[in-house]
């Protein structure tokens, strides 16, 4: 009897162990694994919050950072010869002289070498702010490859020099045509507004019947991108061009247009562009056509944008940009119905503020981003 219930004291110990240690190591396994979770989560949140406030931080220096401070913070990318960055900066509006002054002591001489030299061999050279190549400038035996393709994807008649108007608001639209398209231009042409288009293109009957309806209003229409892949565009000269004669082919067939500027997918330098922004804009400059970032944002195309948002961005926008002249960034695209209802509301309040409106054309001094450190 006593060894039955010692026996069975034993194997209730047993039991008790057992299930003990199995309660254990589930405890234990459940530790570890919120544990790794916790610690997923915790830097998930650190690298998004980072990320987003380097973002931004870059947007505001973008839209904060006046043209004379942005001069003297330009990036260079490894590789770019004189050429590419004599062209860029051509597209910047720099004269020579300037951009003497903001190459290091060691290479000034041979820069100022090469321009005189460039200058001479391209008696076609225009004087839009300094020295601004002509369509169809020539193409030289060390040329890149990407030189020769499309030959004739040129601009028609560059402009002799830049104009700057103050005062004056440019409205753009991105991403279009849409159906909101035509909400936009009933607005437009309640106040005789001119504005400019910059388009995707689109092969429907509908696509091409709305790019039409824009330039027989007379707006201005410019090159955007018909894919919208950043990481495909911007991956090679060659990509970026490739895309780019698309949309203005698409374009051309539906308006009778040749389009003479363009705006960059996400701006001229972004996170996708880095180690090809000058290269590109250095070629599509030789080409003769002219780019146009923004100074100002209505931020449209921001999740949870509302008429609210977009109204204050632009007013606030406008109002502190030291520039006196506005190149307003907008949308027009299939989701963007609050740029629509909010547009006539703001073109009042700027009326209202003394400000006229005017429309891009390559002789309007461009609004260009640069790299600040």
């Amino acid at each position: 009897m006593i060894c039955e219930r010692r026996a069975a004291l034993l194997s209730g110990a047993v039991t008790v162990m057992y299930f003990g240690s199995v309660k254990f190591f589930k405890h234990l396994i459940y530790t570890v694994v919120f544990g790794w979770i916790a610690v997923a989560t915790f830097l998930a949140v650190f690298f998004g919050v980072k990320y987003f406030i380097e973002t931004k931080k870059t947007a505001d220096a973008y839209s904060d950072t006046s043209a004379s401070e942005q001069e003297d913070h330009i990036v260079i990318p490894d590789g770019t010869n004189f050429e590419q960055l004599y062209l860029v900066m051509t597209a910047k509006g720099y004269t020579a002289d300037e951009m003497l002054s903001l190459i290091s002591d060691a290479e000034e001489e041979s820069f100022k070498a090469f321009v005189e030299q460039y200058i001479a061999e391209n008696p076609d050279v225009s004087a839009a702010s300094g020295e601004q190549l002509s369509s169809g400038a020539p193409v030289s035996d060390s040329a890149p490859e990407y030189a020769s393709l499309y030959p004739d994807l040129y601009a028609e008649d560059p402009p002799a020099a830049f104009k700057e108007d103050n005062g004056t608001i440019y409205l753009t639209f991105d991403d279009g045509p849409s159906k909101n398209t035509e909400d936009i231009l009933y607005i437009l042409d309640r106040y005789n507004i001119k504005a400019t288009f910059f388009f995707c293109g689109g092969t429907s009957e509908e696509a091409k019947a709305r790019m039409k309806a824009v330039a027989d209003a007379g707006h201005t229409i410019g090159i955007h991108s018909i894919s919208h892949d950043y990481e495909k565009i911007y991956e090679s000269v060659e990509s970026y061009l490739a895309d780019f004669n698309e949309t203005y082919n698409c374009v051309y067939e539906a308006t009778g247009v040749k389009p003479q500027i363009f705006r960059f997918p996400g701006g001229s330098i972004n996170n996708y562009n880095r180690f090809t922004y000058m290269q590109i804009i250095a070629e599509m400059t030789r080409r003769g056509f002219v780019y146009y970032d923004w100074n100002v944002s209505g931020e449209d195309a921001t999740k949870g944008a509302d008429w609210t948002s977009i109204y204050n961005n632009v007013l606030t926008g406008i109002e502190n940009n030291s520039a006196d002249r506005a190149i307003v960034l907008l949308h027009d695209s299939e989701d963007k119905y609050a740029t629509v209802t909010v547009l006539e509301d703001v073109i009042d309040a700027l009326l209202a503020k003394g400000y006229t409106f005017g429309q891009l054309d390559p002789s309007v001094k461009p609004v260009t981003f640069s790299y600040v450190d």
